[in-house]
């Protein structure tokens, strides 16, 4: 059965094909709209991999392999050839440049058309690419008609400047040459390189929470990435070295337990729970059935969420004020019962977990993967990532505001 997505302008009745590169999976996914709006899931790959670690690129051949084991169980699930993919660029692997730009309106009529918004947007990233980086899009945060804030699209007002601040985010040129590499080497091409983080807030966060600031934090296996998005911009992206493998290692390490018994162990806990002197029965294969303290689990899971969640304190304090509210996603933390609530009492932030009724893999750990399936279904169509200005992203961004 499909699940609602929203309703776009234009539906383009063609299959889609996105690859979520995280740091613990790698995520295929195979999607086609049905004429009511609706996103279909065709077919889904997942592979898990040993990832990468911040400030460096995953290693080519695990990269390799996870990639093409994804890609091939999706094709064989929806039973479709891919030939082209829309590629998730993870926040370690994005700039973004925050820059301000002006344009005189000179129509007959004195009033801003579309194309005094594509030339501003454009015109306002002058010579700031980063060095290594490549233009992957850009989105006015705020316009500003002769000076006045203008809400919503500018164009048909009349005015004799329209200025706007502008976000632009980039690809890292060594991650772009790395997927290329691998991709080529499958026979596929790159319809366009997507902010993960982007694509995953406009999925999950609601266009009226969105339009006053929000931060998205996203835990995923090996590091969580944060997000502050205003509207449909990104206005700043950083990370933390620490994600939902840690806690399983700190399990594995502090009760000798093997991995998939302590993941099983973090993924059943609730924060914050009264556990009292009560046991956890565990069954270890080899060895028996152990009897394990709730409070000892307690302890060491919640020792490193604290760790987490003032790393993260720290890093949000310093670029917002507190009124700025939080959107957890990703499988390391989020889909832990109790863990908004926890990070709520840590960061003095509202922190919210939701995800948009899907049918297949209803999991935040999948966020990010629908997140680009929604935004390449439905937003990219077939313009190039250079000129997906506002004007485009204007016209069916804000389906869900």
């Amino acid at each position: 059965m499909p699940f609602f997505i929203g309703q776009s302008a234009e539906i383009d009745m063609r299959t889609c094909s996105i690859l979520d590169i995280g740091s613990s999976k790698a995520v295929c996914m195979i999607v086609s709209p049905d004429p009511d709006g609706a996103m279909i899931i065709r077919g889904t790959g997942v592979k898990e991999y040993n990832g990468f670690r911040l400030g460096e690129l995953p290693r080519k051949r695990e990269l390799y392999d996870a990639v093409s084991a994804a890609v091939e169980e999706a094709e064989q699930s929806a039973g479709i050839k891919i030939k082209e993919l829309t590629v998730g660029v993870p926040s370690p692997f994005m700039e973004v440049v925050g820059t301000h730009g002006a344009v005189r309106i000179e129509t007959k009529n004195g009033r801003i058309e579309s194309e005094d918004v594509d030339y501003l947007i454009e015109s306002s990233l002058k010579d700031q690419t980063p060095e290594g980086c490549s233009l992957i899009h850009s989105t006015a945060v705020s316009y500003f008609a002769d000076k006045t804030p203008v809400t919503g699209s500018p164009v048909g007002l009349p005015c004799g400047v329209l200025s706007a601040n502008v976000s632009h985010c980039f690809v890292d040129e060594d991650y772009k040459r790395l997927v290329g590499s691998i991709l080529n080497n499958l026979g596929i091409g790159i319809e366009s390189f997507v902010s993960t983080a982007l694509a995953a807030a406009c999925f999950t966060v609601p266009g009226n929470v969105r339009a006053d600031s929000v931060f998205l934090v996203d835990c995923g296996g090996s590091f969580t990435d944060i997000s502050l998005l205003t509207g449909n911009a990104i206005i700043a992206t950083d990370s933390v070295p620490v994600g939902g493998k840690h806690f399983t290692s700190d399990l594995c390490f502090g009760l000798r337990l093997p991995r998939d018994v302590a993941e099983d162990l973090k993924r059943r806990y609730v924060f914050s729970l009264d556990y009292g002197d009560t046991s956890e029965r565990v069954k270890i294969p080899g060895e028996g059935i152990f009897d394990i303290e709730h409070s000892l689990i307690q302890l060491i899971i919640e020792s490193r969420a604290e760790e987490l969640s003032d790393m993260l304190a720290d890093k949000l304090d310093s670029l917002a004020d507190r009124n700025v509210p939080v959107w957890l996603v990703g499988s390391g933390l989020a889909s832990m019962r109790g863990a908004a609530e926890f990070l709520e009492s840590r960061l003095g932030r509202n922190v919210s977990v939701t995800l948009p009724k899907v049918s297949r893999n209803g999991s935040l750990g999948y966020v990010s993967a629908f997140g680009l399936a929604d935004f390449a279904l439905f937003r990219l169509g077939r313009l190039s990532a250079v000129k997906r200005t506002e004007r485009y992203l204007r016209s069916v961004f804000d389906w869900r505001s």
